[in-house]
This record gives structure tokens, sequence and C-alpha cells, in this order.
């Protein structure tokens, strides 16, 4: 049965709004579960939607028996700034081979290639083929791929395998840190200072490809406009009157940072700042660099970006995102206020981990790796194994000792303005999900 294209099908998934930004009132458009949910009815999948405090999930079925396999997908994205973006960022744009929306790459296009691909699956003669599509990934999977995971779980589903359409550049990702948010707080603190004002501004500078996702940023490779701002005030020993900039959300790197500073002066003007802000500014220096225990080692190390500053109350906060090989949130906290402990009286710090702080691990020598490596060689593709930045709902399969492993098409500008994704590469992921699939249920 066909229902058109992969560039089809991400067409109509584009035109939904699926940002998903709870912190300012903004959640998926639920009719996108409507939708994907036509579609699956219409390759005769028994279907079953999921609800987790206003998240929706899709699960279907195919076949039954062993082996499992489970393809994962999100139809969530992040937020953008409109302004930012050349194209309507909610209405598929194809130049050449490009396509441009937001989502077009995470993960719009992957859940675009796993609907062509169910075309090539519906006649199974043996094996179980599960698909589920969740709404929350963006904000850690807790609504989402756990509610997936644990009804699973509890109908007799567990899957054998998982390939978790949510990767990029046709590489089999193996490896993925886990996430966690560190709160950082200091009281307002209005003082008078002797001073020069003079407002600074820093930009999101990059030397080989921009980091807009978070987990992609690269210390001593990218120049983080808060990190940047927090050695300046260092250096000049400077005060902060206030602090503005392109905050989006925690796992999206802001492309700037404008704040008012004053430089002492004993021959200068009296001028009010904030001694609360000041000292957190200050702070975010050391607070990117420390070294927490970690359970195995990253190619990434552990990275820290403040990407989001706000007024709470009567606080400044700023939330700093975490990636690291761990799934201990608390020696995360412990490390960060080890830092501050001798220079930074009054700063408080609170870690929480994102989507329960797991992370992948497939080792290479597994079934599922060796089986996408050698579907990848069929397709005249180099089959490539590696580690990537970004954290994903697989994180919810692995620790279980499920064999899992991320997967996606060519595209670029992930989290950023003119997200895209190319063509040609989504017709070969949606080649290759079928043909991975069969071969792990005759196996």
């Amino acid at each position: 049965m066909s229902k058109g294209s992969a560039i089809d099908l991400l067409r109509s998934l584009i035109s939904f709004d699926t940002v998903n930004d709870p912190d300012n009132g903004k959640y998926p458009d639920p009719s996108v579960i409507d939708f994907v949910e036509g579609v699956l009815n219409g390759l005769d999948m028994r279907t079953r939607v999921l609800v987790s405090r206003g998240y929706k999930s899709i699960v279907g079925v195919i076949g039954s028996g062993e082996p499992r396999v489970l393809l994962l997908a999100h139809l969530d994205a992040v937020p953008f700034i409109r302004g930012e973006w050349k194209y309507d960022p909610l209405k598929l744009t194809v130049e050449g081979d490009l396509a441009y929306g937001r989502g077009a790459l995470d993960d719009k296009g992957n859940v675009a290639a796993v609907l062509k691909a169910l075309e090539d699956l519906v006649n199974i003669d043996r094996g179980t083929v599960i698909v589920a599509f969740t709404t929350d990934e963006e904000v850690g999977g807790e609504n989402g791929a756990r509610v997936v995971r644990d009804y699973l779980l509890g109908n007799g589903l567990r899957p054998n395998y998982v390939i978790n359409a949510d990767g990029h550049s046709m590489v089999i990702i193996n490896r993925r840190r886990a996430i966690f948010n560190a709160r950082v707080r200091s009281r307002v603190e209005k003082a008078v200072v002797n001073g020069r004002r003079e407002p600074i501004r820093f930009q999101l500078d990059y030397k080989v490809t921009p980091p807009y996702h978070a987990a992609y940023f690269i210390n001593g490779v990218d120049t983080h406009p808060v990190i940047a701002l927090s050695q300046y005030v260092w250096l000049n020993n400077a005060y902060v009157v206030s602090l503005r900039g392109g905050f989006v959300k925690s796992n999206v790197t802001p492309t700037w940072v404008e704040a008012d500073v004053v430089k002492p002066c004993s021959d200068c003007p009296q001028q009010e700042v904030d001694d609360g802000l000041t000292r957190l500014v200050r702070a975010l220096l050391p607070l990117t660099r420390f070294v927490p225990r970690v359970k195995a080692q990253s190619v990434f190390g552990v990275t820290a970006v403040p990407n989001v500053y706000r007024l709470v109350g009567d606080c400044h906060e700023v939330i700093i995102n975490v990636r690291a090989m761990t799934d201990d949130a608390k020696a995360i906290e412990e490390a960060m206020i080890d830092v501050l402990r001798e220079d930074f009286q009054g700063i408080e710090v609170k870690v929480e981990s994102e989507g329960g702080g797991g992370y992948l691990y497939t080792p290479r020598d597994s079934g599922l790796v060796k089986t996408a490596s050698e579907v990848l060689s069929e397709l005249g593709l180099e089959a490539r194994v590696m580690e990537m930045a970004g954290a994903s709902d697989a994180r919810y399969f692995s620790p279980l000792g499920i064999e899992t492993i991320d997967f996606g098409p060519v595209g670029g500008n992930e989290h950023g303005p003119n997200e895209y994704v190319s063509i040609k590469s989504l017709e070969i992921t949606s080649r290759f999900y079928p043909l991975l699939v069969r071969r792990l249920i005759s196996s």
C-alpha cells in the first residue's frame, strides 16, 4: 500500500506545530498523533494511543512472537526564533536536495522514513515489528519514551532490539551521554559602586559546525556567549547591572548575550549594580569546567553550557545543560558545589537528571551493530559506528540490556535556524530501516 514518498510525509509532518516548550506554555499540537495514527491504520496496523500528563504517544504493532524489533522516533521539536529563519519553519521548503523546516532533521525526517519503511514490513511472516512515536523527547521523554517502554514491558512486548530513529549523518550511534540540568541561583542584591557603565555583547562562535544543539558544543573549539561574558566579568572585575540574550531552552545554545556592566573607577559617578547577578555570572566560568565522577568515558568528555537565564521571584537563575557518561545526578551536584565552596558563598545549585539520567551504550560487537553495519555496506554506504554528542530516548531501553542504536539521515542546523535534511539521504534511510528489521527478525 503506497502512502506517498517520504518527502510527502515530511511535508505533512512539518505543517503541524509541535514545538515543545512547557516553560513558556507551549506544547505540541496533539493532532499530529491523529495524522500518524491514520497512516498506521491505513497499513492495517494495530494501534494504541498512550497519554501522560497531556503528552500523547502512539504505538503500532505488526506480527507476533520473537524476535521483537522496536522502531522509535519523536514528533516534537524545539522552539525557533522566526526572525532568524530564511524559510517558514512550519512549511517545508525544498531547494535542490535539501528540505528546510523545523524538525526536518530532528526528528520528523526520521518519522517520515519510518512511516515509509512500514509499507515494506506489513507482510512479515515471523516476529514482531513495533513502532512508537512520542511527543516529549525534547523535554526528556518522561511522558513519552518512558511511558512507551513501560507499556511494552507490561504487555509482553519487551523488544529484543531497539532502532531509535533519532540520529543523523547515517552513522550507527552506539553511545550517547546522559543529560542533567543544573539550576544555579543567586538572590537579587542591589548595590551602588563608582564606575563607568557600558553595554557589552558576545556572539556564539564556532570553528567547525554551529553548536545550536547544546550537545554539540565542544569546549576548546566553540565559544559560548555566556561563558565569554563570565570571563569578561572576571578579568575586568566588573559588576553586572542586567542581562539579556537569545535564550530559548536548556538544550539550545543561545546565539547572543548582552549585558550592562560597570567597571570600577574611583573618579567615576555612582552606578546601581546587582551583586547577586554579578556573583552568578562570575560563578559560571568554574561551573562550566567542573570535573565529576563518571561511569564510562566519552570522546566528548563532560560539557556544561549555561543556556537559559531568567528571573525567578527574587532570584536570578541560570540553567546549565550538563552532558556526561553517568546516571548519578548527585555526583554532578556535589562536584559543582565543590568548585563554588571557597569563592561563591550564596550560590545555590540543584541538579536534576533529564529523562532518568540513563545513557546509551551498545557494544560494537553486538548483533544489532554488526547487522546494521552489514546492511549499510549492502546499500553501498560506509558503515561507521560512533558516539554522538546528543542524548536520545535510547536511554530508556539501553540500561535494560536491550541492544539499542540511534540512526538518521544526513542534514544540518539541528535545533538552529534553517534546519534541513537531505532528500536523497531520507530516501536511503527509508530503505535502510526495513532491510535492517527484516534481517533482525529472520536471524
